[in-house]
C-alpha cells in the first residue's frame, strides 16, 4: 500500500534543525554597557587550536563570546543609552550580551564548540510522531478523521452544530456598555487632580552612564593574543563612552596589550581620560598599548551602521576619540604610560582623533622620564585615509613621537587623505622628544600622497625657537639624528598633492 504522509508530522526534520541552528548561532555583535562595571576583554583559543572566542568578565558575571564584534556603549541598557540599537540598520544591529550562567543549552553548547550544537549526534525529531503499520492504514482510511472515541450524541440542552439559534436581544444600554474596554482611570480626572499635575516639575532624565555628560570611573582592559596565519582580528566598537579615571587609581582608562591585531570602531564621540596628577594616578595614558600587537582606530560606519563614502564635514562630530594622558610624571594620550614606549597604531578611516599627553608624555608616542628610566620610544605610528588627528605633546615631549627627556621616533608615516595637527612645547612637533644633551631621534618620518600635515614646536623655555617641527629635538636640535621624507620621489602634481606647514 502507497503511504502518504501524515499531517501529524508538522515539523519536519529541516525545520527543527533550523530552529537549534538559529538558536546557537552566534549573534553578529554583543553589547556591554560601561555603565554597569569595569570591563575585561580576553581572546581565547580552544586547546585543539580550531575555535577562538574572546572572554569577557563584567562584575561577577563572565561572558563567552562567539560573536563578530565586541560592543561597549554608554549607560546600563538599551533603556538608558545614548545611541541605541533600533536606529542602526538591521543587518548591523548588536545585541545584549548574555552571561554564561543565564545562556542557553544550545548557545553553552555553540560557546564549547560541542558537535552536538553543531548539528551531529542529534535525536531524530520525527521520533516522537512515530505510528505503527496499523495505526498508519486507520489513519490513512480515515483521511484524518478521530476515531479513537466514539461518537457521542449531544445533550439535550447542548447546542447543534446544524441549528441556528436567536437569544432575545439584553438591554441596549447594558450591551453597549459591555462591549467597550473597561478603563483604569476616570474618563473625567476632578479639578483637583489636574491642578496637582500642573503643579509637577518636568523630570529631567539623567544622561546615561559613562556618557559626554556623566562619565564613568569605569575602565576597560583589553588583552588580545590572536596570533598566527589563522588568527582573527578582535573587533571592539566603542560607542559614546567616557571614562574619567579616578584621581588615586592607578589605571587607564583604555588598556590594549598583547601581540594580536585589535580594530578600534568609534561611534558617537568617546573620551578616555587619564589626566590626574595625584599618586599613583600619574602614570596612565588615556588609552595605553602595549605588546606587538596592532592597534587600529577607525572609523568606517557611521552611527546608523552604514558605511561613510565620502569624508565627514567639520561639524560632524560622531566618530570621535579623545584622549588624555596622565599629568606628574607624564604619560601618553595614546601610546605608552611613564617610561614605556609604544609600537603598532594605526588611525585610519574616517575617525577623528584628539590626544593630549600630560607630565612630559607624547600626544601619541611615549611616555616620559622618571627617575633613572628611560624615556618612551614611538614606532610604526601610522595616520592613512581620512582620519583627522590633533596630537598634543606635554613638556619636552614630541606631539607623535618620542616622550619627553630623550624618546626616539622611528617610522611615523603621514599618508591618505588624513589631517595632521601636531603641536609641542620643547620637543618636535612630529619626532623625537627634547633631552639635553641627549634628545630623542627622528627616523623614517615620512609625509605623502594627498596629506595635509601642521606642525609646530614653542621650543619653550630650553630650546627657544630652534629645535625642529618634524624631525629630532636634542640640544636646539643638533645633536641627534633625523631623517624626513615629505612627497614620493617622481610622482606628478595629479598623483601626489602634499601640504605641509612647518
Amino acid at each position: 500500500m502507497q503511504r502518504k504522509d501524515l499531517a501529524l508530522r508538522v515539523l519536519s526534520t529541516a525545520a527543527i534543525m533550523s530552529i537549534v541552528t538559529s538558536i546557537a548561532a552566534p549573534a553578529f555583535a554583543d553589547i556591554y554597557y560601561i555603565g554597569n562595571g569595569s570591563i575585561d576583554v580576553e581572546t581565547m583559543t580552544s586547546a585543539d587550536g580550531k575555535q577562538q572566542y574572546v572572554k569577557v568578565t563584567q562584575g561577577d558575571k563572565t561572558y563567552t563570546d562567539t560573536s563578530d564584534e565586541i560592543v561597549i556603549k554608554d549607560g546600563t541598557d538599551e533603556d538608558h543609552t545614548t545611541l541605541r540599537e533600533d536606529t542602526r540598520i538591521k543587518e548591523k544591529r548588536a545585541e545584549v550580551a548574555i552571561p554564561d550562567k543565564e545562556r542557553p543549552a544550545t548557545q553553552e553548547l555553540e560557546a564549547a564548540g560541542s558537535a552536538d550544537a553543531a548539528g551531529e549526534s542529534q535525536p531524530d525529531p520525527d521520533a516522537a510522531f512515530t505510528l505503527s503499520e496499523a495505526e498508519e492504514d486507520s489513519a490513512q482510511t480515515q483521511e484524518g478523521k478521530d476515531t479513537t472515541e466514539e461518537k457521542k450524541e449531544p445533550a439535550e440542552d447542548s447546542p447543534k452544530e446544524d441549528v441556528v439559534y436567536e437569544y432575545a436581544p439584553a438591554d441596549p444600554d447594558s450591551e453597549q456598555q459591555a462591549t467597550k474596554p473597561t478603563l483604569s482611570v476616570s474618563a473625567a480626572p476632578t479639578a483637583k487632580t489636574q491642578e496637582a499635575t500642573q503643579a509637577d516639575p518636568p523630570t529631567t532624565p539623567a544622561s546615561p552612564v559613562g556618557s559626554a555628560d556623566n562619565p564613568t570611573t569605569n575602565v576597560i582592559k583589553v588583552v588580545n593574543n590572536w596570533v598566527g596565519e589563522a588568527a582573527k582580528e578582535l573587533k571592539i566598537r566603542l560607542s559614546n563612552v567616557n571614562i574619567k579615571v579616578e584621581k588615586k587609581v592607578n589605571k587607564a582608562a583604555m588598556d590594549v596589550s598583547g601581540d594580536g591585531k585589535t580594530k578600534v570602531e568609534l561611534d558617537g564621540q568617546n573620551v578616555l581620560d587619564s589626566y590626574g596628577t595625584d599618586y599613583p594616578a600619574s602614570y596612565q595614558a588615556g588609552l595605553r598599548k602595549q605588546g606587538e600587537g596592532t592597534l587600529i582606530i577607525t572609523d568606517e560606519t557611521n552611527d546608523e551602521g552604514k558605511k561613510i563614502t565620502t569624508p565627514k564635514s567639520e561639524s560632524d562630530t560622531s566618530g570621535s576619540l579623545t584622549a588624555k594622558g596622565a599629568g606628574g610624571n607624564g604619560a601618553a594620550g595614546i601610546g605608552g604610560n611613564v617610561a614605556e614606549g609604544t609600537k603598532n597604531i594605526i588611525i585610519e578611516g574616517y575617525a577623528t582623533v584628539h590626544a593630549a599627553g600630560g607630565g612630559s608624555g607624547a600626544g601619541i608616542g611615549g611616555g616620559g622620564i622618571y627617575g633613572d628610566t628611560q624615556s618612551g620610544d614611538a614606532e610604526n605610528i601610522i595616520i592613512q585615509g581620512y582620519a583627522t588627528v590633533d596630537a598634543k605633546g606635554s613638556g619636552s615631549a614630541a606631539g607623535i613621537g618620542g616622550g619627553g627627556n630623550g624618546g626616539n621616533a622611528e617610522n611615523i608615516i603621514i599618508r591618505g587623505h588624513s589631517k595632521v595637527t601636531a603641536t609641542a612645547s620643547d620637543g618636535a612637533a612630529i619626532g623625537g622628544g627634547y633631552g639635553s644633551k641627549s634628545g630623542g631621534s627622528a627616523k623614517g618620518i615620512v609625509i605623502r600622497d594627498h596629506a595635509t600635515v601642521v606642525a609646530k614646536s614653542d621650543g619653550g623655555y630650553w630650546l627657544g625657537d630652534s629645535c625642529a617641527a618634524i624631525g629630532a629635538a636634542g640640544d636646539k636640535g643638533k645633536d641627534t639624528e633625523a631623517e624626513v621624507t615629505i612627497g614620493t620621489a617622481g610622482a606628478t602634481a595629479e598623483q601626489e598633492d602634499v601640504h605641509v606647514t612647518a
